[in-house]
């Protein structure tokens, strides 16, 4: 059995490291767990482990028909799990553009989780709460991931972000905007979010997932 084969088996019994970088917000660790590969900062899963789980079970609500042939703007790559619900689960072959700040997040989901042989995927380097404001196409799904390890990345919970993903989304698109409620500060936060999405958009829904994962979707 290949040294990958035998990681995978042990991971079954305790997580077995693969790579550990450092990136823009601290340590990444690449890693199997129970039979799969995950990506990990300090407190959070950021790829394919409770994150990957969370995403799966909120698109599962997804109105394909209505975004099957239209455009997809990532906020947040991670390792790329989103990508791969969307191609591989879903069945999806929608052009997404995925924005994603930190370089080395990029590098680990190209060297460890295929995000290299995904089509009709381009990602761009930069922060997104400016990005959203510097692209000009319009959008029929914008699914929202930006943290800071467990915490929202600086300044999603504002409104200026909030009225830029309006702007970005097309007539009859959806956001799905997920934030992380872990104790009281960033409950604050994520109740801030909701409270700026309500102000621009003409209906917000809420998901509870993975019992603190607060996720938003606004049409």
């Amino acid at each position: 059995m290949a040294l990958w084969g035998w990681r995978r088996v042990l991971s079954w019994i305790r997580p077995v490291p693969v790579e550990e970088v450092l990136g823009q917000h601290g340590v990444l660790t690449v890693r199997w767990e129970q039979g799969r590969k995950v990506l990990n900062s300090a407190y959070a899963n950021q790829s394919f482990g409770s994150l990957h789980r969370m995403w799966r079970v909120v698109l599962q609500g997804l109105d394909l028909g209505t975004v099957r042939s239209g455009n997809i703007l990532l906020l947040g790559l991670g390792g790329g799990s989103v990508i791969h619900i969307i191609r591989n689960e879903l069945g999806m072959t929608s052009p997404i553009t995925a924005v994603e700040v930190d370089p080395i997040m990029v590098e680990l989901a190209n060297r460890h989780f295929g995000l290299v042989d995904q089509h009709n995927v381009v990602v761009l380097l930069g922060d997104a709460t400016i990005q959203v404001h510097a692209l000009v196409a319009r959008f029929d799904l914008i699914v929202v991931d930006l943290f800071d390890d467990l915490d929202l990345a600086r300044g999603v919970d504002g409104r200026t972000f909030v009225h830029g993903l309006r702007d970005r989304c097309a007539e009859g698109g959806v956001v799905y905007f997920n934030t992380v409620a872990y104790d009281r500060s960033s409950d604050v936060r994520c109740q801030r979010v909701h409270d700026h999405l309500v102000n621009v958009f003409n209906a917000v829904e809420e998901l509870r997932v993975e019992e603190i994962n607060r996720v938003f979707i606004a049409r």
